[in-house]
């Protein structure tokens, strides 16, 4: 685990360290439900790739921060990406928030009953890898990442809190081009060397949007 950077966007990270993956995550039910139950064989994507995710936020000194991975280079898709936990959908997998979990807990070693399930976000669409993507929004204590992250050295670098007030807002906006067409983007920099785009920073845009209803606070742009 690394220090605290208390003058950056970046509050903690940590490095890869094995886990038992073999252990099966607690169930999701009873931690929170949101409310959305709906079972992927009830969801029409138009035939387009199933993933969910975990938005995954905590509270220190009244600050919330939220938890991203750096994606291993050695992976098939998104290699070397900033992205939220999660994955694609397996067979077994009965909803997109058993999904989330499950790819939760084998990136970095947290089960669901580790957290405070508080909403389903509205789906994104990934036009770089074609993916529909079911973001759910949960909490979870401090001491809790601290004592428990363990993020897969095969496939995450590492895993790390993002301070969402040093986010810049509105983000930079970029365009990208797909087979169907032209589409843009919002960056978000969290460093000097990276960044959450695309898809990811999407999902983050409208988790800060859904903390600013929330809280009751001005509107987030």
């Amino acid at each position: 685990m690394a220090p605290m950077n208390e003058g950056g966007i970046i509050l903690q990270e940590w490095v890869p360290l094995p886990h038992d993956k073999s252990d099966p995550p607690d169930s999701v039910t009873g931690v929170g439900d949101p409310g959305d139950a709906a079972l992927w064989n009830d969801l029409d994507d138009e035939g387009k790739r199933q993933s969910a995710v975990v938005v995954a936020y905590t509270e220190v000194e009244d600050r919330i921060s939220v938890l991203c991975v750096e994606r291993s280079t050695r992976l098939r898709r998104h290699a070397g990406q900033l992205a939220f936990p999660g994955g694609a959908r397996e067979q077994g997998d009965g909803t997109p928030m058993d999904t989330a979990f499950r790819e939760c807990h084998e990136e970095l070693g947290l089960s669901p009953g580790q957290f405070r399930i508080e909403a389903k976000l509205p789906k994104e669409y990934a036009f770089s890898s074609d993916f529909v993507i079911y973001p759910f929004v949960a909490c979870i204590e401090i001491d809790e990442l601290r004592r428990c992250v363990r993020p897969d050295p095969v496939e995450i670098s590492s895993a790390f809190l993002v301070l969402t007030d040093r986010l810049r807002l509105p983000p930079e906006l970029f365009w990208g081009n797909s087979k169907t067409g032209a589409f843009m983007y919002p960056v978000f920099r969290v460093d000097d060397t990276r960044s959450i785009w695309g898809a990811t920073a999407k999902i983050l845009w409208k988790f800060l949007r859904y903390l600013a209803r929330r809280d009751g606070v001005a509107t987030c742009p």
